[in-house]
């Protein structure tokens, strides 16, 4: 096995862990999936569709944790269609259920391919991998396919 499949089996297992993490389940709502991330962590979030996102660049989402009063804020374009922030807030909700999350700062980060974003590093490279793993897989639970939310983008 090269290094790239040992990333890869990495991020499935961890994707797959952070998606059990949160028992998600077919029929449930976007609504319903935060209420299931905030219930298996233990916190508060909300999903704030930010209506000023020119400064924003190629960011689709961020995320804002506040650990010592267990509350996360969820940021998304006002402008963008439904379906795709919600696929952003899923990957910021991917990274939220990550054990292995990062150190909470924000950075833009618009790709996750080290080929297009050379400055990450390999654990930054694999988090973010993670994250839009989860994201798909809320995809699919939501949407039944990705090819469905992908669609409408």
């Amino acid at each position: 096995m090269n290094e790239s499949d040992e990333i890869l089996t990495r991020v499935r297992e961890r994707g797959d862990a952070a998606f059990r993490r949160a028992a998600l389940t077919p029929g449930m709502t976007f609504d319903d999936v935060v209420a299931a991330v905030e219930k298996a962590l233990r916190i508060r979030l909300s999903i704030v569709p930010e209506v000023d996102t020119a400064h924003w660049g190629t960011m689709t989402g961020f995320l804002a944790y506040f650990a010592d009063r267990r509350e996360g804020s969820i940021h998304v374009r006002a402008s963008d269609a439904t379906v795709y922030s919600q696929f952003a807030a899923s990957h910021e909700l991917g990274h939220l259920l990550d054990d292995a999350h990062c150190s909470g700062a924000l950075h833009e980060r618009s790709a996750a391919s080290p080929h297009a974003a050379p400055g990450l590093t390999t654990p930054e490279y694999e988090a973010e991998l993670v994250a839009e793993h989860v994201a798909h897989r809320i995809a699919r639970l939501l949407y039944a396919s990705p090819r469905v939310a992908e669609s409408s983008w």
